[in-house]
């Protein structure tokens, strides 16, 4: 069974950025899973290629298309399973890493 499934999924926000005509050109979106007492919010950005609408003449399910829901179900089910189990995935800040080590 599917975690993501389970989940309750809901709008954290929609931020419009828009042209001098009031047309949106990108859209920041967060959107929140939840499943008992966890939770993960995803973020993404869409550039709109041919600006057209106005913040107001879009929907929810149009802004739903632009997001890339099956891997963020992906993304919640492999988090969770990691919930469940009690464990944190190890991380670990370089913080002497150089940019400049990287090529160009």
């Amino acid at each position: 069974m599917a975690h993501a499934d389970d989940a309750t999924k809901a709008w954290v926000s929609a931020i419009p950025k828009v042209n001098t005509d009031g047309n949106v050109t990108k859209w920041e979106c967060e959107y929140r899973y939840t499943l008992n007492s966890f939770s993960h919010t995803f973020n993404q950005i869409e550039r709109i290629e041919a600006p057209s609408k106005v913040p107001s003449a879009y929907t929810k399910a149009e802004l739903l298309a632009f997001l890339d829901i099956d891997h963020w179900d992906d993304m919640f089910n492999k988090k969770y399973v990691v919930y469940l189990a009690g464990e944190k995935p190890p991380e670990t800040k370089d913080e002497d890493f150089d940019i400049n080590t990287l090529d160009d």
